[in-house]
């Protein structure tokens, strides 16, 4: 994560692989005090928010055979545990079996998930990119 323009170029392509029709974007200051990406793509299951915050994790690859068939912008697992390593972030998502979760994640390291809303989709927000890397 280099800028907050690589931040959202990540969050709208996880958007695009969850299959989402539409994508809503928010971006406060440059995107250092707040970006926001809401969409209507498949969503997640309150018991995978956790392991999308993981470095290296990812649900596209089950088999060693996927690696040979990969049609995501998304496989490596890096981009959501490299951005919530360097800013205050929030995941709300639902995938149209129940009830939604939300899942705080502070310093890389994800919180308690906590009941939401259905929202029929996720909804990412990053906060004070940047606020723990000194300035250069």
């Amino acid at each position: 994560v280099e800028r907050p323009a690589s931040v959202v170029k990540e969050l709208i392509e996880n958007s695009l692989d969850a299959s989402a029709t539409e994508i809503s974007i928010v971006v406060e200051k440059g995107g250092h005090q707040t970006i926001q990406v809401r969409d209507n793509g498949s969503g997640m299951s309150p018991e995978q928010l956790p392991s999308s915050v993981l470095r290296y994790h990812t649900s596209k690859i089950a088999t060693l055979d996927d690696l040979f068939s990969i049609n995501t912008l998304g496989f490596r697992g890096e981009a959501l545990a490299s951005i919530a390593s360097v800013s205050e972030m929030s995941i709300l998502s639902s995938n149209g079996k129940g009830e939604g979760a939300e899942l705080p994640i502070i310093d890389g390291h994800a919180g308690e998930i906590q009941p939401a809303a259905e929202i029929g989709g996720t909804e990412i927000t990053i906060r004070n990119l940047f606020y723990n890397t000194p300035a250069r």
